[in-house]
């Protein structure tokens, strides 16, 4: 019945409109982006949708996680066609193959245009191609879910919303110059949890014992980002367990490149991450903020954890890869620009990181190019940013 329900809408355009919010979930690690969100809204004003490839069992933790808070979940093969939400939040656009069951009839009308234009018949128009954030949302808001603005990130497809959430002034001004729509700076909502336990010593302790860390040791909190062409985690392996006699080194490696499910996996960096030579988070529901509360440095490399960092106020080194020009992605993005107010690694002589990071007077030196990075990437958002995105979610429902 709901087949042919389908197939009447799409044919009809007949969709129900609801008066709610739709959260888009088609990572795991999206959730944690979203999640401080959705605990300041009213759980009757939204649902949840997940791409239908959380149906697998392996996703069974986020299925948990979800149903745990009583919020409403749903797959998006059973809505679509079905229901329009009057607020769609995603973090990317959702294309016209994420729900298999929806590609079906997306294809419809163009495989009869195919046929009929084969016969001979000209006459027909093209169908315009249509997008399931279209079909599932009535204002179709992006959040964005890091600071590292431009490159890839902003293609085309961006066209088809309506606002960006975003993080700060530098990324507002990228996308009002590259869009020409409606921005709303919502700071880091994700991080907010990190302001409200800074002064928490109960909280670091139980964190530290978590972890397996030794209280009497400084943390480095080591975050890689995801490519095709580099691997940092591959690049900086020695130089990173030389530091383990005298510092906690928590790796963090991008769920992206040791899941073999992605195109990014890397067998080499899960062996680097099996060894047992550094103390591992990999987990994707994993917060951040705990790790950041925990870290006293914090090694990365590109992407978004370099605002993240920078945003919870962290002492920062970046790490550099010969090869980063090859990723448009990270290479065309404020990845490379915010370099020029943080040390990196190649600036610094590898036998005197660890002399230098301990020493107060490198910090201080450092402290104003740093104070500048922040105002121009975050302006003066320091938590709060939960409860302020969500009031920003409410006035748009409103509308009429």
């Amino acid at each position: 019945m709901n087949s042919v329900k389908k197939i009447t809408n799409y044919v009809f355009d007949r969709y129900k409109v609801t008066d709610k919010v739709a959260f888009f979930i088609n990572e795991e690690y999206i959730f944690d982006h979203y999640s401080c969100v959705m605990e300041r809204l009213d759980s009757n004003i939204f649902d949840i949708i997940l791409a239908d490839k959380f149906k697998q069992k392996k996703y069974g933790n986020l299925i948990n996680k979800l149903t745990l808070n009583s919020w409403n979940v749903m797959f998006l093969s059973d809505v679509l066609y079905l229901r329009k939400y009057k607020v769609l939040l995603t973090h990317l656009y959702l294309g016209g193959n994420t729900a298999s069951s929806g590609t079906i009839f997306l294809r419809v009308k163009s495989i009869i245009f195919r046929l009929m234009k084969t016969a001979g018949v000209n006459w027909l128009k093209e169908p315009p191609k249509q997008y399931f954030q279209n079909i599932l949302g009535v204002s179709n808001i992006r959040f964005m879910y890091g600071a590292d603005a431009g490159g890839v990130k902003f293609g085309k497809y961006n066209y088809l919303f309506d606002e960006f959430f975003c993080h700060g002034p530098r990324d507002s001004e990228i996308i009002r110059k590259a869009f020409n729509c409606p921005v709303y700076e919502m700071g880091y909502p994700r991080y907010d949890s990190y302001f409200d336990n800074l002064n928490n010593k109960e909280l670091k302790y139980s964190l530290l014992k978590k972890y397996s860390c030794n209280h009497n040791k400084p943390t480095i909190l080591w975050i890689c980002t995801v490519s095709e062409y580099f691997s940092t985690i591959e690049r900086y392996e020695g130089l990173m367990y030389s530091f383990t006699e005298k510092y906690n080194v928590i790796l963090r490696p991008h769920p992206m490149e040791i899941d073999p499910q992605y195109d990014r996996y890397k067998k080499n960096v899960q062996d680097i991450v099996n060894s047992g030579r550094f103390i591992i988070s990999s987990d994707p529901y994993q917060e951040m903020s705990d790790l950041y509360l925990i870290a006293d440095f914090v090694f990365c490399d590109y992407g978004g954890t370099i605002f993240s960092a920078l945003y919870v106020n962290k002492k920062i080194i970046l790490m550099d890869h010969d090869l980063v020009s090859m990723d448009r992605g990270v290479y065309e993005s404020t990845s490379m620009e915010v370099r020029e107010y943080l040390p990196t690694i190649s600036e610094i002589k590898g036998c005197d990181i660890d002399r230098k990071i301990l020493d107060s007077r490198f910090w201080d030196n450092g402290s104003e190019n740093k104070k500048k990075a922040r105002r121009k990437y975050f302006g003066s958002h320091e938590g709060d940013s939960a409860s302020k995105t969500a009031v920003r979610i409410m006035d748009i429902l409103s509308y009429e």
